[in-house]
């Protein structure tokens, strides 16, 4: 619903990341005053690039006396030379720096939940005599031992965790109206707001397998237009039916709790900017994304060198994201 009344009101985002930076935006083309709170130096999130970060990070594994560390402060292969390493984690994350590493590492044992592989990764793998595909790891041991479910074992230097990301939200006290349960937000009306407490509080950037910004900027866009009193959102309880419905949904389908937030859907993505009359996602955007996919699926090891999308990308480079820039930032 749309009403004629503007109200200002001040502001608080948390996070400087892509999702905070266009909140405070959009929060601010409203006309709302706005505070941006971020713990880090500078803006950026996690595409803020430090070179130097810390070697290692126990991740409470007590028994495992040897290097660890998650992916988020991985930046180089060199450190890993004549390594034995094991990644854990075979999506996006876990097979590009599985790549860097059988470059420099003796070897490389990817250990992953499905040996249902791709493709792309099975060329590689068979490629290169370095690279090995594990089930899970079952324990590691003291001696720097890393069993696998199947019985296979070998003697690794580094266990390297390419296993994604978890919510948390240590500053926030809502006495029990958001909580987290197995990454699910929630609850949370269209990923966004919590009935108990919107529109005073809201969430931008927590849905994942989409294409973010855009969608970022429609959550942040409804926003601002809420607080600011031009819409409004349905009744709690409306919310709440909406919220119910969802997760039967996604119960019915076998999709975990754990994947709540999981979108992987550019239909949603529309009806999500349909609330504000947001622009629809372009079909060049959406061909873009799919086309990087499937080449990734069939040719892990060379998509990126691929020009067999180069039809979209010049439709891309007429759209108006990139002729407001001049020729010297089009260089690739």
């Amino acid at each position: 619903m749309v009403s004629p009344l503007s109200l200002s009101k001040k502001v608080c985002v948390i996070g400087a990341g892509p999702s905070g930076l266009v909140a405070a935006r959009e929060l601010r083309k409203e006309g709302h005053n706005v505070v941006v709170l971020e713990q880090r130096y500078d803006v950026g999130g996690q595409w803020l690039y430090e070179p130097n970060v810390e070697s290692e990070d126990p991740l409470g594994m007590d028994t495992w006396k040897r290097k660890q560390m998650h992916s988020h402060i991985y930046r180089v292969p060199e450190p890993f030379r004549n390594e034995v390493v094991v990644v854990v984690g075979n999506s996006l994350s876990g097979q590009d720096i599985s790549m860097e590493l059988m470059e420099v590492a003796k070897e490389v044992h990817l250990s992953a939940k499905s040996l249902n592989i791709t493709e792309g990764l099975s060329k590689v793998i068979s490629k290169h005599e370095n690279l090995h595909l594990h089930p899970q790891i079952e324990t590691l041991q003291e001696d720097g031992r890393v069993v696998f479910v199947d019985g296979s074992w070998l003697i690794a230097d580094t266990i390297l965790h390419c296993t994604g990301y978890s919510y948390t939200f240590p500053f926030l006290d809502t006495k029990g109206m958001v909580a987290v349960d197995d990454d699910r937000v929630g609850p949370l009306y269209e990923h966004t707001f919590p009935p108990a407490l919107a529109p005073s509080l809201s969430f931008v950037g927590i849905p994942r397998k989409i294409i973010g910004f855009p969608f970022f900027e429609a959550q942040a866009k409804w926003i601002a237009q809420l607080l600011s009193g031009k819409r409004t959102l349905p009744s709690r309880e409306e919310m709440m039916d909406s919220i119910e419905e969802f997760y039967r949904s996604r119960d019915a389908a076998a999709i975990p709790k754990h994947y709540t937030h999981d979108i992987g859907d550019f239909e949603y993505c529309d009806r999500y900017g349909d609330h504000i009359g947001f622009p629809h996602l372009e079909e060049w955007r959406k061909q873009l994304c799919l086309s990087a996919l499937v080449n990734a699926d069939a040719n892990l090891e060379a998509y990126r060198d691929s020009w067999e999308d180069h039809e979209l990308l010049q439709e891309a480079l007429q759209s108006p994201h990139f002729t407001q820039l001049g020729a010297e930032d089009l260089t690739f």
